[in-house]
């Protein structure tokens, strides 16, 4: 038995998953302090007002069809198991042309039509002299999505860097990056909300957030760029590099990654603003909480999926599906039981414990979230689970179908569930969030799971594995 074990913490993915791990445990627990003193200083009125201007923002991004993050991470894999420099080169600059091309545009885009659109779609009610209230048009969401969208030239920079060390496997430097960012994320938003504890302070402690981050990352790029067997180009190099880098030959597979990823998107921020416009901001906050508290368990398993990000394209890329066969099958079998149980335990829990917990923690404000958080449970399990498809169908070439699959759930889903949010409101919205993602999972499975098992009998290439792989 301790062998056994000696010979699993010497694999190369066991002990990469082990770093992320830590670092995902110590990120849980900052968030974690964070989201409670977050909701607490902004109250459920001001934090539904974060949550529809966020998924707002979100729901803007549904048009950014670069997909220039994960189809980066997945071609640029490869590129260092096949230890092609100038291939990375190429893979960073289009990046950052990309990001730019795209970022500029939607700020310009969200100013002129984003605020208009959000006073049709948004009302605040205002008590006139003696009494009388009535409803106007509220363009504070939309005001206040177009200042956020600058965080995304930052937020670019900062992801290059994340992007660039997973794909090298530096996994250490990886953990090391995302804590120091949720350390700088809780001081920042938390320090401006003192301040002022309303959406503007809520917008601009995150805008601080996102400078902060993106400094950090390019100096620790710059000081690891270099280290192990294969060196990535300096940030001047892929800057210059950047203004005359081809984009033809990422475009496609970047696009149809994106709408993929853009369909998942909309499966939570549609139910959320489905329940701020017809049940009201606060509903709106309540979900968002629930939605929130039960990520950050998740996040506990967001370093097996942040390994094989990387891991998953270097055996495709080495034509070693029968080991990816095997591996696949074993972390898919122990996510589904290890999060059936974990999440059917912390809804029991909630049930049992959560009329003490919740005001304890958030304050009796935020008791009618309850409910709300005993049944986005499902949500978690689910994802948890459906985690894993998304770099196999990715790898294998499969983004198209996946995609049309989300489509074709969130067409099917949408008038039902209209009707679950304005009969249940923000309970029809959490149930709406948990059907969407339960069937695009299901679907997924079965187009990506048959195809790998017809792979699985193709012989390895035979060359070096660079970094442990």
């Amino acid at each position: 038995m301790i062998v056994r074990l000696q010979q699993l913490l010497r694999r190369k993915f066991v002990q990469d998953t082990l770093v992320l791990q830590i670092g995902s445990a110590i990120r849980v627990g900052v968030n974690f302090v964070s989201s409670v003193l977050i909701a607490r200083l902004m109250g459920p009125s001001s934090y539904g007002e974060w949550a529809l201007t966020a998924s707002f923002f979100a729901i803007w991004q549904s048009l950014n069809l670069t997909g220039v993050g994960p189809s980066t991470l997945t071609r640029l894999s490869a590129a260092v198991g096949g230890r092609d420099e100038q291939e990375a080169l190429n893979l960073l600059a289009f990046y950052i042309r990309v990001m730019l091309l795209w970022a500029l545009p939607c700020i310009l885009l969200m100013t002129v039509v984003g605020i208009p659109l959000a006073s049709w779609l948004y009302t605040r009610e205002v008590t006139l002299f003696g009494g009388a209230v009535i409803s106007q048009p509220d363009a504070q969401v939309g005001v206040m999505a177009a200042l956020y969208a600058w965080v995304l030239i930052p937020d670019g920079f900062y992801n290059m860097v994340v992007v660039a060390l997973q794909s090298r496997r530096a996994m250490s430097m990886v953990a090391l990056l995302l804590d120091v960012n949720a350390v700088i994320l809780g001081v920042c938003v938390v320090g401006a909300l003192l301040i002022s504890p309303t959406l503007p302070g809520m917008v601009v402690g995150r805008l601080i957030y996102s400078l902060l981050s993106m400094l950090v990352g390019l100096w620790l790029y710059g000081r690891e760029r270099e280290q192990g067997t294969f060196s990535y180009p300096s940030l001047r190099a892929i800057l210059a590099h950047s203004r005359r880098v081809a984009l033809r030959p990422y475009w496609r597979f970047g696009v149809v990654i994106a709408l993929d990823r853009n369909a998942a998107n909309l499966f939570i921020q549609v139910p959320v603003q489905l329940v701020g416009i017809f049940t009201g901001v606060e509903s709106a906050g309540y979900l968002q909480l629930a939605l929130r508290a039960v990520q950050l368990p998740n996040n506990l398993t967001s370093a097996i999926f942040d390994n094989m990000q990387a891991v998953v394209p270097q055996a495709v890329g080495r034509g070693d599906y029968a080991r990816l066969w095997r591996n696949f099958n074993r972390v898919l079998l122990a996510l589904t039981g290890g999060a059936s149980a974990f999440y059917l335990l912390a809804a029991a829990l909630v049930l049992l414990f959560g009329h003490i917990i919740v005001p304890l923690l958030y304050g009796d404000d935020w008791l009618p979230a309850l409910p709300l958080l005993a049944v986005i449970m499902v949500f978690g399990a689910v994802t948890t689970v459906g985690g894993v498809f998304g770099p196999l169908y990715r790898a294998l070439e499969l983004v198209r179908g996946a995609m049309l699959l989300k489509l074709l759930v969130l067409a099917v889903g949408l008038l039902p569930g209209i009707w679950l949010v304005m009969e249940a409101g923000a309970l029809g919205g959490a149930w709406l969030i948990n059907a969407l993602f339960a069937a695009s999972v299901l679907l997924t499975a079965v187009l990506t799971l048959p195809v790998l098992r017809q792979r699985k009998d193709i012989k390895p290439q035979t060359h070096e594995v660079p970094e442990g792989g």
